[in-house]
């Protein structure tokens, strides 16, 4: 299957084609609608790897990681662990005053991320239902990254959105 496009840049436009394989080939034209929707979902799927490989992604993961582990561990068991490593204590006073104000921030900054992240999953979620019209378990997966991590995964879905409201306004 083959799809021919005039592509421009400035002045100068050519016309270009593009191979699509299917693979299973096609049987007849008439399955060549839903095979191009099912690759469209397929395409749209996010990837659980990019917690790893991007490294915002990783970097801010990380971070929530680390903030849930001190809330659970509680604001007390928190500064008992601070305070009983000389090397974090000092760092801990001299950036927090107290190890306690420490356990506090963390715990604070814990549900402000988790809170905010979870804003920007319903955000994702309803740009991924409406603009970009993927299936419910896609649109899961797209709002779970997205309490992990926030903005980059978010980030990536405005991009989506945006290329798709070009395509649709260039008709």
């Amino acid at each position: 299957y083959s799809i021919s496009y005039v592509s421009c840049d400035g002045n100068a436009c050519d016309m270009r084609t593009i191979e699509i394989p299917f693979d299973p080939p096609l049987h007849s034209a008439r399955e060549v609608k839903s095979r191009l929707v099912e690759d469209h979902h397929r395409a749209f799927a996010p990837k659980f790897s990019w917690l790893v490989t991007d490294p915002m992604m990783r970097m801010l993961f990380g971070a929530c990681i680390l903030l849930g582990v001190g809330t659970v561990l509680g604001r007390e068991e928190l500064s008992k662990r601070v305070d009983d490593v000389p090397w974090a204590d000092a760092i801990v006073t001299a950036v927090f005053g107290t190890s306690a104000r420490f356990s506090n921030v963390v715990v604070g900054a814990w549900y402000f991320s988790l809170f905010a992240h979870t804003a920007e999953a319903c955000y994702t979620a309803y740009f991924c239902k409406v603009s970009l019209k993927m299936k419910t378990g896609t649109i899961i997966k797209w709002a779970l990254l997205n309490v992990c991590t926030g903005f980059p995964i978010m980030n990536k879905v405005t991009e989506l959105v945006a290329v798709d409201r070009a395509g649709r306004l260039k008709k």
